[in-house]
């Protein structure tokens, strides 16, 4: 322990007594010899003990100085003023601080507490306005009462007190050590545990002093407790700083997605993957809220971008409907006439498809007219549907073309998952119900299906090809 140089202590202490004295005859503002005052109490109150001997000596003649400077300082009314208020407002600080002193369980702390409060009041503040000083001298010893009686009590029941803290202590600890214990890993669950930690570490700090045998092993296991909290909290933290950096990541890649998209001038193909690409960036937890926000912003704009042009694309197919309708109406009613051969049939057939959009009533009318010429021409159904698939195909564009594929694709996959329940359902029958009903409208359903899988997947491959 560093030895304590009194002599050296009093050197100082009268330099600063010398530079007080001298303070009122300096050639400065009184505004500066103000604020040189306060400097020299706040280093007078720095330095440490001076020889027992001279330390009443000491303390009288700096108090003289003291008082000679604020007599010398209230000559100036504004000063005093300032200097009243001042005193005032860190008394009533003081107060405030003795205040919640008074509720803290280790008593022998507060009241060491209260004796350097105390002191400052008595010996490093000056005097308040007449109207304040009785009322606050009133309530700090109303609060020193109150300490001192608490004090007492703790003194003569020390042991049953200690043994009361360390219960409470240990509850605190054990409660600690059940967060610690919980595994729950989401942001919300980790504040949780934080601030309940927090909160149990101010009050086992707060619980007062406990018995001397179990002093050392208690804080030497709240040490590790404290340790592991916090290392499991670095460690989920620095872990949640990649899952951030993933999250954004993904959500940049589909707000590029969006970007792609918007370069397509056939919005309604690509509809459905918008909205799954909606549902994709849902589902991208957790952010941080800052830059979700900024993400989202830009997200959304370009998605309303996407749906405005795909408005502006019905509006402007319903027009065009109705244009191409009166085309398609047209080439219709001649069908009823047609006289010609199989070249002039597959000229109109052209013709029907490049006048673009239709309404469904007018293609299954079209089609049908056209399946019953070709049939008087001696060609096969087989024969026909593979005909008008080529004749589409080449009036298709490349984007047409892949929605056809995706189209035939998912009626495919429809097919397929019920060819493999129907095959499921045969297990069903036994041997018995060979002429059974049912079994016989399965194997229809069967064949059926097996026939239109093949004939989409030839229709697959000539748009492939």
């Amino acid at each position: 322990m560093k030895k304590i140089n009194t002599n050296q202590n009093l050197v100082e202490k009268e330099i600063l007594i010398d530079r007080l004295k001298n303070l009122i005859n300096d050639d400065i503002s009184i505004s500066k010899k103000y604020q040189e005052l306060k400097k020299i109490q706040s280093f007078w109150f720095k330095i440490g003990p001076v020889p027992r001997t001279k330390s009443k000596i000491v303390w009288n003649n700096f108090q003289h100085h003291i008082k000679n400077f604020y007599d010398y300082l209230h000559l100036n009314r504004k000063f005093k003023e300032i200097d009243l208020e001042h005193n005032r407002i860190q008394k009533e600080k003081i107060l405030l601080h003795a205040k919640d002193l008074i509720n803290s369980n280790d008593k022998i702390k507060i009241w060491k507490d209260f004796q350097r409060l105390k002191k400052r009041w008595n010996y490093e503040l000056g005097p308040v306005e007449k109207k304040f000083e009785k009322e606050l001298n009133r309530e700090l010893e109303e609060i020193e009462i109150e300490i001192n009686k608490s004090k007492k009590n703790f003194e003569e029941n020390r042991d049953s007190i200690l043994e009361k803290n360390y219960n409470n202590i240990i509850i605190l600890f054990e409660k600690g050590k059940s967060l610690i214990q919980d595994k729950s890993e989401s942001l919300k669950s980790w504040q949780r545990r934080i601030s309940d930690f927090e909160k149990i570490k101010r009050q086992i700090l707060n619980s007062g002093p406990i018995p001397k045998k179990s002093n050392k092993k208690f804080w030497t296991d709240y040490k590790k407790l404290i340790k592991e909290f916090y290392s499991q909290k670095n460690s989920f933290f620095k872990n949640l700083k990649n899952v951030y950096s993933d999250n954004i990541q993904k959500q940049f890649s589909l707000i590029n997605e969006v970007e792609k998209i918007l370069d397509n001038e056939n919005p309604e193909s690509f509809r459905s993957q918008i909205i799954s690409i909606q549902k994709k960036w849902k589902l991208i937890k957790p952010v941080p809220y800052k830059i979700n926000k900024k993400n989202w912003l830009e997200f959304k704009s370009k998605c309303d971008i996407f749906f405005r042009k795909l408005n502006e694309k019905k509006n402007f197919n319903s027009k065009e409907l109705i244009k191409s309708n009166e085309k398609q109406e047209s080439i219709i009613e001649k069908l009823n006439s047609f006289s010609g051969k199989q070249k002039d049939l597959e000229k109109i057939i052209e013709n029907f498809i490049l006048i673009g959009v239709s309404s469904s009533k007018n293609e299954k009318i079209f089609y049908s007219k056209i399946n019953s010429l070709f049939l008087n021409l001696g060609l096969n159904n087989l024969e026909i549907k593979k005909l008008i698939t080529e004749i589409k195909t080449k009036c298709m564009s490349s984007d047409q073309i892949n929605e056809e594929i995706n189209t035939i694709n998912q009626r495919l996959d429809v097919l397929k998952k019920e060819l493999v329940q129907q095959e499921n359902n045969l297990s069903f029958f036994n041997e018995e119900s060979k002429e059974n009903k049912l079994l016989e409208k399965v194997h229809r359903k069967i064949d059926k299906n097996k026939i239109e899988i093949e004939n989409l997947n030839k229709m697959k491959k000539s748009l492939l090809n």
